[in-house]
């Protein structure tokens, strides 16, 4: 990319409106960054053209203000990767609530089916799962909280409290979840591969517990990377692995 890109496409565009009789340009304010635009595309370096396609449709300004940044390819790799994995719409969490909830409320007695079969889960077998429990929050917060772990990562500027997925009570007290182990009341276990860790290997598996049944083919539809298991059979399955 040329020096200073986003100011020679933004004198570009200033330079096709006329000037007003105040000397400002007669550009319109909120003005979108369009590679349609013939006085962008004639400024645009050749092979800039496939990039900048992610910044369609963005405020001009802020544009060519990322574009001159000295940090703009690593900006760009991130936001090229987070953008890959994915994800839900706003207008889909919508559907996927209905299709958990047909009659508009949440129970108040679900997500009970991971707290009474993972009791069976060995602490030998649990302990070389790194979990976390998505429980603090409302249930349909849940569903938003798991989508931006799996879309945006670990916030590793927050703090992330991971616990084994099964383990011996009186070994675990000491990790401030009750019995020593992930919390397991809420909708979501997300857990690591086999002898890893979330905070430096990621989410493998995610646990759905039974308030969330009805959208485990959605889930497993829109992030086919990751194992996602319904709590009634998570013990079956991760005596498997």
């Amino acid at each position: 990319m040329v020096l200073k890109l986003g100011l020679t496409i933004l004198k570009a565009v200033k330079n096709s409106y006329p000037v007003l009789r105040s000397g400002k340009s007669a550009m319109p304010k909120g003005l979108k960054f369009d590679l349609k635009n013939p006085y962008i595309l004639e400024v645009l370096p050749e092979k800039g053209l496939g990039n900048l396609k992610k910044l369609e449709g963005k405020k001009l300004n802020t544009v060519c203000r990322v574009l001159d940044r000295e940090d703009f390819p690593a900006l760009l790799s991130r936001y090229e990767k987070l953008s890959s994995r994915g994800g839900f719409r706003d207008e889909e969490f919508q559907i996927l609530y209905k299709k958990a909830f047909p009659s508009g409320k949440v129970p108040s007695d679900i997500n009970l089916d991971a707290f009474v079969f993972l009791n069976d889960l060995k602490p030998e077998i649990g302990a070389k799962f790194d979990a976390h429990g998505l429980a603090k929050v409302s249930v349909t917060d849940q569903l938003k909280q798991l989508h931006t772990l799996l879309t945006r990562g670990i916030n590793k500027d927050k703090p992330f409290f991971t616990a084994p997925l099964s383990c011996d009570p009186k070994l675990g007290s000491g990790l401030g979840t009750g019995g020593g182990h992930a919390y397991r009341d809420g909708s979501f276990i997300v857990v690591s591969g086999k002898g890893k860790s979330i905070a430096g290997d990621g989410i493998e598996h995610v646990i759905v517990n039974d308030a969330y049944y009805p959208i485990v083919a959605d889930l497993r539809q829109k992030f086919p990377n990751i194992n996602f298991v319904r709590a009634d059979g998570a013990v079956e399955y991760f005596n498997s692995l």
